[in-house]
């Protein structure tokens, strides 16, 4: 078997692991391509033949338009066998959250709809964060609508006090319905059978430093397993620098100028791979997560037959 065909199989298996957890939270810097591996990844699971949501705060459709919709719906939307698409708004989810603890649908709606009930809950810190996540671990981990719920959740600094945010209750408040409720959601977060982090980075060397931070973080401070880290965007990594052909073999200076972008592509991906090892070396020492590479994609990934081709690019790296 070849290099590759190992490092494929490898991938692979990442992705069978993953595909048993009940809950993945995709996190990373903001623009490093976090909702584009959360799609991709509920194509992945869903291939394996498990029954995924991929659920997003975000405000624009480019979830729906990858995966061949023309707008993300806030209610969950089937896209291909096995995966459905979901835009998750916070006042929603506060209702929703609401309506379990009083046990009606109807007094809910009718209290959390309310514009000045609203104005009054979006004035508590956190309460936006905690019902959202705790709107996903209840459909992933307590009533299990799902096989697995991908939260394409919030960028780094903001997942450290999202996830926080059972913690916090539990030690604020006295103990009751909320306590009940923070203390079943911790304890599924820090069990790293059900649930677990994926962190997205490009590769340049401050996020992928701050990557390698924020696993850490998630580790010491919450307890929160990483199921496996991933670069986004590496560009390609073997192709040879070719030196430029004299005057006299290249006249009018055609080959180059070919030689030159090609050249430059190929620097550009050593210092990819580069980037690369340097993430390896800063990952926590003790059991570090995998860490996965995604090519680019010179071609864009718009549209439901670019995600899944791209599938089969994922490389496993340091291994």
């Amino acid at each position: 078997m070849s290099a590759a065909a190992q490092r494929f199989l490898d991938a692979e298996e990442v992705l069978d692991q993953l595909a048993r957890r009940q809950m993945l939270i995709v996190s990373g810097k903001g623009g490093v391509g976090r909702t584009t591996i959360a799609a991709l990844f509920g194509l992945a699971l869903a291939r394996r033949g498990r029954n995924v949501l991929v659920a997003t705060v975000g405000l624009d459709d480019r979830l729906a338009w990858m995966l061949g919709q023309d707008k993300l719906a806030e209610e969950p939307t089937p896209v291909v066998r096995g995966l459905s698409i979901q835009r998750v708004v916070t006042h929603v989810c506060v209702r929703e959250y609401g309506a379990m603890m009083i046990k009606s649908q109807r007094i809910a709606k009718a209290v959390f709809d309310n514009k000045l009930m609203r104005r009054l809950l979006n004035a508590v810190p956190g309460l936006d964060d905690y019902a959202v996540l705790g709107k996903l671990w209840h459909e992933a981990c307590r009533a299990r609508s799902y096989d697995t719920v991908i939260f394409d959740g919030p960028a780094t600094g903001h997942l450290r006090y999202t996830l926080g945010v059972p913690r916090a209750i539990l030690r604020a408040v006295p103990v009751g319905q909320l306590t009940n409720e923070a203390k079943a959601m911790r304890d599924a977060l820090e069990d790293p059978q059900k649930v677990q982090a994926v962190l997205v980075g490009l590769p340049a060397r401050w996020p992928l430093t701050e990557m390698a931070e924020l696993a850490t973080s998630l580790r010491e401070e919450l307890n929160i397993s990483i199921g496996t880290t991933i670069v986004n965007g590496v560009w390609p990594g073997d192709i040879p620098q070719i030196p430029e052909p004299s005057a006299s073999e290249d006249p009018d200076g055609a080959i180059a100028k070919m030689l030159q972008a090609t050249n430059t592509i190929a620097a550009q991906g050593g210092r990819h791979r580069a980037n690369v090892e340097q993430l390896l070396r800063e990952l926590p020492k003790q059991n570090p997560p995998p860490a996965m590479v995604l090519p680019w994609a010179f071609e864009g990934l718009t549209s439901l037959p670019q995600m899944q081709a791209a599938l089969d690019r994922f490389d496993l790296v340091g291994q």
